[in-house]
């Protein structure tokens, strides 16, 4: 290496798990589990490599597009599981963020977090002071205490679908026509709570003139 020469840390990471692979013949964890993401090693990182764990990589590749392919079926249903276990355990689905009159008013069993986020977004746009419920949700979701717990919530929900996705996707939809609904419901829940985290973090400065 000359002197000045820029360190890529992740290179260093991925050429240990080449080692890895490369005395268990076993495709390692991290991989499989999409802590690397299998992609961006084929087409960011394979072209750093130093010839011996570019050899290793090309290796590592081909016995990983193997794999999924064989067991494409089996990865669907562990999708499916880890789907269902993720969406029946969402911060966002604690009683904290549940009120009846919200619950009610869309669908008794909506994500309570996506219900006070439509009920947000109607009364921004028609805030009247004299309406009690208007006041009542206002001071609620511009609280800095209960703000800061809602966006939490949403953090770590997107958090955890981020990773069904990142485990998930590149091996389904370069393996199969039949991608499951699961997949695409949680990049959309993704999308629409990554929405949710903004308007909620950007209500806090919600200063209408009341006057």
């Amino acid at each position: 290496m000359s002197n000045g020469e820029i360190i890529d840390f992740n290179v260093l990471r991925i050429q240990n798990e080449l080692d890895k692979y490369q005395r268990t013949k076993t495709i390692p964890h991290t991989i499989l589990e999409g802590v690397y993401d299998i992609e961006e090693i084929k087409t960011i990182y394979i072209n750093k490599l130093p010839p011996k764990y570019k050899k290793i990589a090309d290796k590592l590749l081909e016995d990983y597009y193997s794999q999924i392919q064989t067991n494409i079926e089996k990865l669907k249903v562990t999708l499916r599981n880890e789907y269902f276990k993720t969406m029946s355990s969402l911060a966002t689905e604690k009683d904290s963020f549940k009120f009846a009159n919200l619950q009610t008013k869309y669908r008794n069993n909506i994500n309570p977090v996506r219900a006070l986020y439509y009920e947000t977004r109607e009364i921004m746009r028609s805030y009247n002071p004299t309406n009690e419920h208007h006041v009542w949700l206002k001071s609620l979701v511009t609280d800095t205490s209960y703000n800061n717990i809602i966006l939490d919530a949403l953090a770590k929900d997107i958090a955890k679908l981020e990773r069904i996705v990142k485990r998930y996707y590149y091996p389904i939809v370069h393996n199969t026509k039949n991608i499951p609904l699961e997949l695409v419901h949680a990049k959309t829940t993704i999308k629409d709570f990554r929405f949710y985290y903004d308007t909620f973090k950007n209500v806090k400065l919600w200063d209408y003139n009341e006057e």
